[in-house]
């Protein structure tokens, strides 16, 4: 025949049929089903054959068998003449199914992509509302609390300490070390670096200056939650100043490959760590005494319970304010005769422009109550208790007054960004006239920090 194509050899019995290129060499079914044009007998025991294969074609790919040559073309003086005007005509058939599927397929593409594009759209609306409107937080999991009578990690100048992160890195947001430093260092620098060795990838870089290592824990947090894939994590804190920077201990690790690395050594104690997680890849709002990666878009603060149960008490100096008993709000009770004032000290950091919070009086037969929300720079905090400082109306809310019950907010919306610290001042009073404060359960929560 002399055809102009390759052939595929159909050998063995119906139901063990084996495929084979014309040099012999095997080919499987879902190959054969990709380059076969049609099946041609060349004998009535071969055309038998080749009929047997209907039922395989159907069982094993579930579609139809091939077409068939007819038999007759084969013995005939032009038969390849025949056969030839046969394989333009399927070939013919093919190219033009072949284009009808192409363009079926970019069709259901473009509709593929656009369903994407309002999922991702549908996602992003959902993520920003729940971002800037949910009662969401980041979540702490897991807590490596220091232990009494460890003697702390000494980092000196040019000091590193490489940690492995336990736990899986899926959702992981932030991480916290505890610095046991009574003084901070004179001068000098702590650089924090989230690396994975699996990708040999940075993936944040944090810095803090000398100033900020005083005793307690820093927190460390992503713009955005770790992605969904599962990778391994290494923790790289490196200092580089005058003095030296301590870091808590926590308990001693049984398995070698979580043993710290303080400059080139092994040690069995592992740094007090906390970490935090959110959904894998979304974004949530920063703690408010958080320190954001370099490079990170600095959008929107929250200050959280932890936060907000070291409010300073104005009328003392030394006591704090006490959370309301769900735990989720300051409550800043008010007085019969003067201004009460709660003090979120330092937490309005430079680059501010807006600061908010919601206000609510939590019980149906307080009286009417007034709030106010304020920023003061933190050097001007008041040295004597119970004196209420003047404060720039530009940076105040201006006073509130709200029925029992009534949810409202209180914005103070900055002329320009805030360039030094600054000290949140919460106030409640009421209106002129009235002098009970029965059940008068002033309350500031959500209080977040625009960027």
């Amino acid at each position: 025949m002399a055809l102009p194509v390759p052939l595929i050899v159909a050998s063995g019995e119906p139901g063990n049929v084996e495929f084979s290129d014309d040099q012999g060499k095997p080919l499987p079914l879902d190959q054969v089903a990709l380059r076969v044009i049609g099946r041609l007998p060349l004998s009535r025991g071969g055309k038998n054959h080749l009929a047997q294969l209907v039922d395989l074609w159907r069982s094993k790919l579930d579609t139809d068998a091939p077409a068939e040559i007819p038999h007759e073309m084969v013995g005939m003086p032009d038969s390849r003449a025949k056969v030839l005007e046969w394989l333009v005509l399927q070939l013919t058939k093919a190219q033009q199914q072949g284009a009808q599927r192409s363009t079926r397929f970019m069709r259901e593409l473009g509709l593929l992509r656009q369903q994407h594009e309002e999922i991702q759209a549908s996602f992003q609306n959902l993520e920003q509302f729940v971002y800037r409107h949910g009662p969401q937080q980041r979540k702490l999991e897991t807590t490596l609390s220091p232990v009494s009578g460890q003697l702390p990690i000494t980092l000196r100048n040019g000091s590193r300490l490489v940690q492995r992160l336990p736990g899986s890195s899926v959702g992981l947001s932030d991480i916290a070390i505890q610095i046991s430093n009574e003084t901070p260092p004179a001068q000098g620098v702590l650089s924090v670096s989230l690396l994975s060795p699996d990708t040999n990838e940075t993936l944040a870089i944090w810095e803090v200056q000398a100033a900020r290592l005083t005793q307690g824990w820093l927190r460390f947090s992503l713009d955005r939650a770790l992605g969904p894939d599962t990778i391994s994590l290494m923790l790289n804190v490196a200092y580089q100043g005058r003095d030296t920077v301590r870091l808590a201990s926590a308990v001693q690790h049984p398995e070698p490959r979580f043993h710290p690395d303080v400059d080139g050594q092994s040690i069995e104690t592992l740094p007090a760590l906390q970490i935090w997680r959110w959904i894998a890849g979304a974004r949530a709002p920063i703690s408010a005494n958080a320190f954001l990666q370099v490079g990170g878009k600095n959008r929107l603060r929250r200050v959280e319970r932890d936060m907000l149960a070291t409010a300073i008490n104005l009328d003392t100096l030394n006591d704090t304010v006490p959370l309301f008993q769900s735990g989720d709000a300051l409550l800043v009770h008010v007085a019969p005769a003067h201004t009460a004032c709660g003090i979120l000290a330092g937490l309005a950091l430079p680059g501010v422009q807006q600061v908010f919070a919601t206000l609510q009086t939590r019980h149906a037969e307080a009286p009417r109550v007034e709030y106010q929300l304020a920023l003061l720079p933190q050097k001007q905090r008041p040295h004597h208790p119970g004196r209420l400082p003047a404060f720039d109306p530009a940076l105040s809310s201006g006073w509130i007054s709200l029925q029992p019950e009534e949810e409202g907010q209180a914005h103070v919306l900055l002329p320009r960004p805030l360039d030094s610290l600054h000290d949140i001042y919460l106030m409640t009073r009421l209106p002129r006239g009235m002098s009970s404060n029965h059940y008068g359960w002033s309350t500031f929560s959500n209080i977040c920090l625009q960027f």
